[in-house]
């Protein structure tokens, strides 16, 4: 007795072929939406990380580091701008683990195109006692 093949015999492996593609497709794509997704996540950590870092160094500039001291009595708010200095600056961006920063009264030219963080602080300056903006940006 001889079989005769089926006319059928490759429908189900066909099937199974066009049934994968799209599941293969699907998965990429949903792969590739978590991978953004990462990495949207991770960027925003990091701004979040170097804006705190800056706080971080705009108080410490503003109450300890460049405040005036005379004796044992400091004055927080009332900087002695001679302490402002590019050595000064380069402490705090060692201490703080920043990359480039920038501590000064003068606003930074680029501002937050070249640094992640920028803000200020409303000083006192000087025996006259003037206000200003202590500007501390960090990148």
């Amino acid at each position: 007795m001889k079989t005769v093949p089926s006319p059928y015999r490759g429908f189900a492996s066909l099937d199974a072929l066009l049934c994968i593609i799209p599941i293969m497709l699907m998965l990429m794509l949903l792969s590739t939406a978590v991978s953004s997704l990462m990495h949207d996540a991770d960027e925003a950590a990091r701004r979040q990380a170097v804006f705190g870092k800056t706080a971080s160094v705009a108080d410490y500039t503003v109450k300890i580091g460049a405040a005036r001291h005379e004796g044992d009595v400091r004055y927080p708010n009332w900087l002695d701008t001679d302490r402002l200095n590019p050595e000064y600056s380069e402490s705090m961006r060692v201490r703080a683990g920043l990359s480039r920063i920038y501590v000064g009264l003068e606003e930074p030219d680029g501002g937050d195109g070249e640094f992640g963080a920028c803000l200020y602080r409303l000083v006192v300056i000087g025996d006259d006692k003037a206000i200003r903006k202590l500007h501390v940006c960090g990148g």
